[in-house]
């Protein structure tokens, strides 16, 4: 959400946001019931429940909202009915003093990991999972005969690799995204003229969809891994800088 620019921040007011937002919801649908409340770091989290003109609201799959009051973002769980997301997002709009909503491309079912993202707060939000007790190279099974020249660029290469990883990701544990999806639209280029995909004017389609119950570690791991080479294509790596894990690539 924004405002215009040069506009003066004003006070956050709670009972005016909450009678604001209740009366344009019910405005619109008879049906409709909307509860409030406000958790320990002054978030708002709303609790809609729809109806239609013929039935009442159903109870058992609401709409929940979470708004930060003097910030610009509301996270919001899927709709149930998606004719109500536009009404919805005119509530948030007009209660929270914005002149429009830009929906960002970025979705998890974590609120923690989606609020570190869009404040820059995964530095801190966030305690290291990782407490496996590094293995001791004598504890491998392995012949440490090796050369001595192998063993040492060896130990180079695993170095930087760690140093690009830590610059890339950070020394802290990621924030918890389930996927990344990226649509590919080209055309087909080709030096031979004639042929199927040459004359084609449609542009060339993909989908791919990387999925992890948490993918940014996942990335963060393939590397020093050995699974990937190091630094990983930006594609991967920019997703908590550009708060956004749905990407449309197109040509230039």
């Amino acid at each position: 959400m924004s405002k215009e620019p040069g506009e003066d921040v004003d006070l956050f007011d709670m009972k005016r946001f909450q009678s604001s937002f209740k009366k344009i919801l019910q405005r619109a649908l008879k049906n409709v019931t909307v509860s409030f409340k406000v958790d320990g770091n002054n978030a708002v989290w709303i609790r809609v429940a729809w109806g239609t003109q013929y039935s009442q609201p159903n109870q058992y799959k609401p709409t929940f909202v979470v708004y930060y009051p003097q910030t610009p973002y509301a996270f919001i769980s899927t709709c149930h009915l998606k004719s109500t997301v536009p009404l919805l997002h005119q509530a948030l709009k007009i209660a929270s003093k914005h002149h429009q909503i830009v929906q960002m491309d970025l979705r998890s079912r974590h609120l923690d990991s989606l609020k570190a993202i869009v404040f820059k707060e995964y530095d801190q939000t966030f305690e290291s999972h990782n407490s496996a007790v590094p293995l001791q190279e004598g504890s491998l099974g392995l012949d440490m005969n090796l050369d001595s020249n192998i063993i040492h660029e060896n130990m180079e290469e695993k170095e930087r690799i760690q140093r690009i990883t830590q610059k890339t990701f950070g020394a802290y544990p990621q924030p918890q995204l389930e996927f990344a999806q990226y649509k590919l639209e080209t055309k087909f280029k080709s030096d031979i003229s004639g042929g199927i995909l040459a004359d084609r004017k449609e542009p060339l389609r993909c989908l791919v969809k990387f999925s992890s119950p948490h993918l940014l570690e996942a990335l963060k791991s393939l590397a020093p891994a050995g699974i990937a080479d190091a630094p990983l294509s930006p594609l991967l790596t920019c997703i908590p800088s550009k708060k956004m894990n749905y990407f449309k690539i197109r040509d230039k």
